[in-house]
């Protein structure tokens, strides 16, 4: 069966980076997250996890060694169209379909691993978690960011029950489940069963963002999408009962959308590196 999720974003492709999105909260995360990475002197082969179309890739290329061989995963054929075009001819990046649970590349031959805002999407944790200590040689070192437990939890308290309403118990928990969202100690736990837990490390952070429905709007209802799955006029009627709910948060700086983010990193033995944060 096809992925909902990867379906959803490939048909959003070509709008992914306009300027409602890229203005968002979710824009201005990505935004401070791409300026927060670094590539390390012995790094040879640098990786991005979910590299979407290409934005954060091509910005860290761009600032890096030209000697280093960067490496974009993204199943969603869309997407990846996306970033080919940003790249161009650079002959030091490359995009390749794949995912966290299938990662096409050779054991041991990557560097550094990077994701943004993608890991929650994964199927299957614990394959996922294997598969990039399966990639990462002994030495390497990887920063993941994505949505913890609490994301969004403004928006999930006001629209959580008109989803129910419209899309009915069995449907509503099938959708929500699409998304894993952990709390900072399972996420530890969860790297600690494959990585020695004394390389596993995670940090979280709560940002607020503030915007006006519309704005809000742009980016949630096109993200939110793949979790509504019900005929035409009951989406409409559903979507009139959300934007209110959503309206009735507004204060006098605008909505608030709170984004929970884990930092999980993964750093060698002998690693001395200053830690990421953002």
């Amino acid at each position: 069966m096809l992925n909902p999720v990867v379906e959803t974003y490939s048909l959003l492709a070509e709008k992914y980076d306009d300027e409602l999105n890229l203005q968002s909260c979710w824009g201005r995360a990505t935004d401070r997250i791409q300026s927060s990475l670094l590539i390390e002197d012995n790094d040879q082969v640098v990786v991005d996890a979910g590299c979407g179309t290409g934005r954060a890739l091509l910005q860290l290329a761009s600032r890096s060694r030209p000697n280093i061989q960067f490496i974009g995963i993204e199943p969603a054929e869309n997407m990846r169209k996306c970033a080919l075009r940003r790249i161009g001819s650079r002959a030091n990046i490359s995009i390749l379909d794949g995912c966290f649970e299938q990662i096409p590349l050779k054991s041991q031959s990557v560097d550094c691993l990077f994701s943004i805002f993608a890991f929650h999407w994964v199927t299957n944790l614990r394959a996922s978690v294997q598969e990039i200590r399966r990639v990462l040689k002994p030495n390497g070192h990887a920063d993941l960011f994505f949505v913890g437990r609490n994301n969004g939890h403004e928006f999930i308290r006001k629209t959580s029950p008109i989803f129910l309403k419209y899309m009915g118990p069995a449907r509503f928990l099938e959708s929500v489940r699409m998304r894993t969202q952990l709390t900072r100690q399972e996420t530890v736990r969860l790297f600690s069963e494959t990585f020695d837990p004394r390389l596993v490390s995670a940090d979280e952070s709560y940002d607020t963002y503030y915007d006006s429905l519309e704005g809000h709007w742009g980016w949630w209802v096109r993200i939110e999408g793949q979790f509504v799955s019900m005929p035409p006029e009951r989406k409409i009627a559903c979507d009139q009962e959300v934007r209110k709910a959503l309206s009735d948060l507004s204060t006098e700086n605008g909505i608030p959308y709170t984004i929970h983010c884990l930092h999980l990193r993964l750093r060698s033995a002998t690693d001395s590196r200053s830690q990421l944060c953002h």
